[in-house]
Parts: C-alpha cells; sequence; structure tokens
C-alpha cells in the first residue's frame, strides 16, 4: 500500500479493464468467461462464479476475476507458473479467489516465473481487489467450525494435516478492499487451513489491509515477503498453531501498523487451543507513517508464541509489546519467549495492564530493564542495537548477520523441528542469500 523512495516502478504496463461482455464456455462448471475483452490485453479471460470442475489456468492467458470466484469442495484449480491474474471491482463490489473446504488450488510458480495476482486498473493502488483466501478444516478456538468475515466462507474442524493445496512463488499485489469499517480484505487470507498444505515463497505487496494472516489452523509458512502493508504484515488469530521461518516485512511511510499482530482470541483470550506459533529468522523493518505508533510486535488477546533468531528495526512506537492479562500470564509462564534476538527501536520494549495482581512482574525486572541477558527470563539473549554491518539493501543486502554481538548468541532453528532449515543467523536473510531474487518486488 505504501509508496515511497524504496517502493519505485509501481506502475503495470500491462494492467488493464475489460470489457462486460461474458460468453459459457463448455465444461469448466459455473465459470463465466469472457473470451474477448476491450483493452489493451485483448482475449483476455474473465472468472466469475463458481468453479465446480477440474479447471487450468494456463500461462498463454491472462484472466480477470470478476466478483468473487471460489473453488467449490472436491475440485483443484492448478495455475500454471507465470500465470497473470488480475481483478478489481465492479460497482464497489470487490473481487477475490477463494479456495473453499475440501477445494484444493496448485498453484507452483518458479522464481523467474512467479504466478501474480495484481490489480486490473491501468494505475494500481492499494485496495483495488480483495485477495486470496483459504478455508481449511484444520482446528480453530471459536467453535468447531466459523465463517469468515468476508466471502461468508466456513473455516475450522478437527483435521490438522488437512490440506488446501500448494502455493509456491506467488505474489499478491494491491489486495485489501475495503468492504466497510470492520471488514477488509487481507493479501493471503488462512481460514482453519492445515498443515498438509505447502505455502511458501509469497509476497504480499502494497496491500490496503494486512499482508498475510491465520485465523487458526496449523499451516506452516517459510520464506514470505511483506511490502508496504496498510495495515499488519503478519497477524494471527483464532488458535493458529504452525511454524513459520524467513519472513520479511518492510513498511513505508505511507500507513502501516505492526509487523506482526499476534492474538488468540479477542472475545475469549483463554480459548483453545491456544495461538502457538513457533517462528525463526525473522526481519521486521518499521516506518513512520504520521502516527508514531507503528509498532514491530504486538502480543495480545491471550497468545502464546516462541520467536528465535529476529531483528525488530526502526519502528517508531514499540519493539515488541505485550498487551492485556492472558497474555502477561503467559509471559510470566515462560509461554511467550522472544530469544536470540535484536530489537532496535526508541522504544524497545512495553509492558500493558502492569498493575494485574495475576502477574508477578517481579520476573519481568530484566525485561523493563532492558538489559535482556538473564537466564531466568522468557526474553534471553536480546540485544537492542543493530550491529554496524547491518543494512537495508532491497531484498539482497545484509538482513542477517552471524556475529555474536551484543550478547546474542546465534540460534540454529534445525533443533526446532523438521519444518525448520539450519540458519544460525539473525534475520530473514545473511550475506549473498537470493531467496527474494527474481519473484519479489520493491
Amino acid at each position: 500500500m505504501k509508496t515511497k523512495n524504496l517502493l519505485t516502478g509501481i506502475v503495470l504496463s500491462t494492467a488493464i479493464l475489460f470489457g462486460a461482455c461474458t460468453i459459457q464456455e463448455d465444461n469448466i462448471g459455473d465459470v463465466i468467461i469472457n473470451q474477448g475483452g476491450t483493452g489493451v490485453e485483448s482475449g483476455a479471460i474473465v472468472l466469475e462464479g463458481k468453479i465446480t470442475e477440474d479447471r487450468t489456468l494456463s500461462v498463454s492467458e491472462t484472466y480477470e476475476l470478476r466478483g468473487g470466484v471460489s473453488v467449490v469442495d472436491g475440485v483443484t484449480l492448478t495455475i500454471e507458473a507465470g500465470t497473470r491474474i488480475i481483478a478489481g471491482d465492479v460497482g464497489g463490489v470487490f473481487s477475490y479467489l477463494a479456495i473453499e473446504q475440501g477445494a484444493t488450488i496448485l498453484a507452483e510458480g518458479t522464481a523467474s516465473q512467479p504466478i501474480v495476482f495484481t490489480s486490473n486498473k491501468s494505475t494500481p493502488n492499494p485496495g483495488d481487489w480483495g485477495g486470496l483466501l483459504l478455508a481449511g478444516r484444520a482446528p480453530i478456538n471459536r467453535e468447531t467450525t466459523a465463517t469468515t468475515e468476508v466471502a461468508n466462507l466456513t473455516y475450522g474442524g478437527t483435521d490438522p494435516s488437512d490440506s488446501s493445496g500448494i502455493l509456491r512463488y506467488v505474489r499478491l499485489e494491491y489486495t485489501g478492499g475495503k468492504i466497510n469499517d470492520d471488514a477488509e480484505y487481507n493479501g493471503l487470507s488462512l481460514y482453519g487451513v492445515g498443515n498438509g498444505t505447502t505455502i511458501e515463497y509469497i509476497q504480499a505487496f502494497n496491500g490496503n489491509d494486512d499482508g498475510i494472516e491465520f485465523f487458526g489452523g496449523t499451516v506452516n509458512l517459510k520464506y514470505a515477503v511483506v511490502t508496504g502493508a496498510g495495515d499488519d504484515s503478519f497477524d494471527w488469530t483464532d488458535g493458529w498453531v504452525g511454524n513459520g521461518q524467513f519472513w520479511i516485512a518492510q513498511q513505508t511511510s505511507v500507513a502501516g501498523d505492526k509487523g506482526i499482530e499476534a492474538d488468540n482470541f479477542s472475545d475469549n483470550p483463554g480459548a483453545t487451543p491456544f495461538s502457538n506459533p513457533t517462528l525463526s529468522n525473522i526481519t521486521l523493518i518499521g516506518a513512520e507513517d504520521g502516527d508514531g505508533e507503528n509498532k514491530g510486535i504486538e502480543f495480545r488477546a491471550g497468545t502464546k508464541v516462541s520467536i528465535y533468531n529476529t531483528i525488530i528495526k526502526a519502528f517508531p512506537g514499540k519493539g515488541i509489546e505485550v498487551d492485556d492479562d492472558q497474555t502477561l500470564m503467559n509471559l510470566n509462564n515462560n509461554e511467550i519467549i522472544v530469544r536470540n534476538s535484536i530489537i532496535d527501536n526508541v522504544n524497545s520494549f512495553d509492558l500493558d495492564h502492569e498493575d494485574i495482581a495475576t502477574v508477578d512482574l517481579a520476573d519481568f525486572s530484566l525485561f523493563n530493564n532492558f538489559t535482556l541477558d538473564g537466564s531466568g527470563s522468557p526474553f534471553n539473549n536480546i540485544g537492542t542495537t543493530i550491529p554496524s554491518e547491518f543494512g537495508i539493501n532491497g531484498f539482497t543486502g545484509t538482513y542477517g548477520y552471524t556475529v555474536a554481538e551484543d550478547g546474542v548468541d546465534n540460534f540454529d532453528p534445525s533443533t526446532l523441528g523438521t519444518f525448520f532449515t539450519a540458519a544460525n543467523y539473525v534475520g530473514a536473510l545473511q550475506e549473498g542469500d537470493t531467496w527474494t531474487a527474481g519473484w519479489t518486488r520493491l
């Protein structure tokens, strides 16, 4: 959503509006297509309605989403590497693509041929269309199942290993259409998605709301970049218990809130299963957007978490804030852990609701004094100064470092489980890393 000097070349020379003529094509279920098109991309195919039979989107075509497009239970949508899908709104109704419970998406791009979802406007802006939504049958903590705040999808269930398919090398641009003051689309919304789903090499670029949000479930996320989110870069709630590694958030000065907003369940912070992900090698870079409130991470509403090898830099509000009674109790019980990390901000740490009787705040004396190397603190091996060799050079510079400085010892996340790659450095990138090359944009 945000544009400053860092974000250059955002005009999409091929983003086009199409004509309204539609023709029904055989053998594609209920989807209506437009084989005409009146814009520069003549022959673009318009999709709308429900996809009720297996379908492949070809790299040789350009596709436009019209309104809500849903893949239904039992149906597989395959998207070839390099395919371009554009979307907008019609009469204020934002387009989106939803993968319903029991449906499958196989969107496997490559570094040189990413799959791109973007605006259909010649001059794109954040919020031009909805976003990509996956709804699975993994556990959540609202009820056994719930209904999404947008698109009216059922999500949740009892199958932690549920699969919604594969997303690999996918970029989502200019998402976040705003329905009303309480409901907006995110770039990628993961509703009760199970860990049988593969999601890696994902970028959310210049969206109007959150970049990537987890609503419960067990899904894992590896190699993710959120650039210019209008609200939070990464967000979780509803009892998400997955893993994450190699995440980058880059705010800009136009708008934004938190690098990570972390909730359990706002209506019932003690609801189970608790949100309790494990993360490593995260880089969150903040910016001042005029309100002085942008935060690196806010843990609230009862979340639990373990985070390692993380850099939080340049947020004008707080580096890390722990908010709400249940969350502070979790912290007191060593169920919120941030270790082997660098928190370098004007105000690096803050505890809210510090007067509650149920929390022994004496345990947080090291936390409050910002000298976080005590073995008894859940925040240990923490530094508060980025070393001189850390630099911001697009996404291929020195986002990570391996020198043990400022009391920080590097940690090997491969000891956390088979999901994690050995990366005993702080941050999402070390010098010479190229995993962001080719498929991301600034």
